[in-house]
Parts: C-alpha cells; structure tokens; sequence
C-alpha cells in the first residue's frame, strides 16, 4: 500500500488510534489529563517548604502551640494580681473573716404547768413523784481555836497529870519519884505529894528545876538513873542531876522531860516507877493545884 492511500480513519499529525483487523475503529479511551501546573504555585507569605522538612514543620508548629498557651497563662496570671508581679492574689490577700465566738450555755428555766405534780413510769402503772432539788446554803463553820501548847512556867505551882492515864499524877513517896492516882478531893494525902514549884533551872536557866511544896528545899533529880527526891546541896552534880528541859509534844497538847546532863534519856515509868530511859517517855500535862 502506497503512503497516498490512507487507512479508513487515519489523519495525518494525529494520534492513530489501536489497529483494528476489521478495519473499524475503536471507541476512543479515555486518556489522564495533566493539571496546567504541578506542583502548585506558592502562597504569597509562605515560602514552599520542601517534603523532606515534615518532621521540622510538624516541631516548629508544636512549639508555637506551647509557646502560645504559656504565654496566654502569663497574661491571666498577671492580670489576677493587679499586674504587679510580687503582689498576692486577692483570692489570698483578702481579709481573712473574725473566728465565730465561743458557743454560751443556755440554761431554759421549766415553764409552769398545769398537769399534775407526778407523772406515770413507761415501766408500770406506779406514779412517780418528781423531786424537786433546792440548793441549801453553804454555811462555814467557825474554824476551832488551837489551844496553846502547854509549858511550865517557872514560879507556877503545879501537878504533872499523865496524859495517857486519867486521874494518875507524878508524886515523891518514900523519897522516891512514883505515878499513882491522886483523888480530886484536897484532903486526898497524896495531893502535897504530887504538887511541885517551877524553878529556874539550877544548872541551865532555860530549864527548870521542880522543888517538892511539902519538902521545901527538896528537889527531884536522877541518881543512878533513879527518879528521887532529894536536898539540894552546892555540887555540880546535883545541879545538873536536878535540871530538866521540858520538850512539847503531840502538837502542843504535852510534853516531856529530858535530862540536861544525859540529852539521850527522858523522864519514863516503869512499874509505877520513874527512871531515865531512851524510849517511852512520859506525856505529861501540867496542871494548876
């Protein structure tokens, strides 16, 4: 075939479309088109990044996010407290309200009623009477006076009572210092017996010496730690045999009598006898004649 004669459907300078046996043509496929411009122009203000810069543009937006937001809680921050950037937000600077003041006890009186003055138990039929409690009023007795503590005055006649026995006084018999009971009567014989006079003391001034009424002159004292009555003579030793210190005792109410020349030893009885001793010393209560 000569290059003058065309095949059916064939134009010079086009596209030739597949060959068909036939000789007729096919339907023409549907070709893809090109968009006029690829890749797309640039927006004005934002210069065209390149694909492999993703990861950079994804950073860069995520740190413009962060910044953002810090920057927004700055401004709410500053503007919570005046704008003054050591200042306390009022929230925390306001005053802080008065503490409520310490609850008081109501006391609610009873109010009078007219119902009767018992009321029924929830536990049986029994009336129950309601008591009534009246306050009495305080009364402050008299605080007793203490008596004052006995003493042996010097120049006093007396009679030297046993505290612990009634009706028993210490008396000379024989020459002898004894305890027995002494009747209240003064015609009782043992009343001269049992009377002495408070003298200074003969060895110690702030001591006494006891002189018999009945035996003037006569004075008790220790000898071989005997009790005795005996005459005073101008020895030293009689001075101090015959001179005893009285001692309080029991608070006051009594007291007792310590050798001046034995300060270890006291008055005591034994067996209606009086010796020095170191314990069980005598309570004596002097008493006027």
């Amino acid at each position: 075939m000569s290059e003058d004669d065309p095949r059916p459907g064939l134009r010079v300078g086009r596209w030739v479309p597949p060959y068909s046996p036939d000789g007729r043509p096919r339907e023409t496929p549907i070709r893809p088109t090109t968009p006029p411009s690829f890749p797309p122009p640039e927006i004005p203000g934002f210069p065209a990044w390149p694909r492999s810069a993703g990861t950079a543009r994804r950073r860069a937006a995520l740190t413009a996010v962060a910044v953002g937001t810090l920057g927004m809680a700055a401004v709410s921050f500053l503007a919570l407290r005046g704008g003054d950037p050591t200042a306390e937000p009022e929230f925390l600077t306001g005053t802080v309200p008065p503490a409520p003041p310490p609850a008081q006890t109501v006391i609610i009186e009873p109010t009078a009623s007219s119902s009767p003055a018992y009321s029924f138990s929830p536990f049986g039929n029994a009336p129950t009477s309601r008591v009534r409690h009246r306050s009495k009023p305080i009364t402050t007795s008299p605080t007793p006076r203490r008596s004052p503590a006995v003493t042996l005055t010097v120049g006093s006649t007396v009679a030297l009572t046993v505290a612990d026995r009634p009706g028993y006084r210490v008396r000379h018999r024989d020459f002898l210092g004894r305890v027995d009971p002494i009747g209240p009567s003064r015609d009782d014989p043992g009343r001269p017996d049992s009377s002495f006079t408070a003298r200074t003391g003969i060895a110690n001034s702030g001591c006494v010496s006891l002189e018999s009424v009945n035996y003037p002159g006569y004075f008790l004292r220790h000898q071989n730690f005997e009790i005795k009555l005996q005459q005073r003579d101008r020895s030293d030793l009689f001075a101090q045999d015959a001179t005893f210190c009285p001692i309080v005792i029991r608070s006051g109410a009594a007291l007792t009598l310590r050798s001046i020349n034995y300060p270890d030893l006291f008055v005591a009885e034994a067996g209606d006898r009086l010796f020095l001793r170191e314990d069980g010393a005598l309570a004596l209560v002097p008493r006027a004649v």
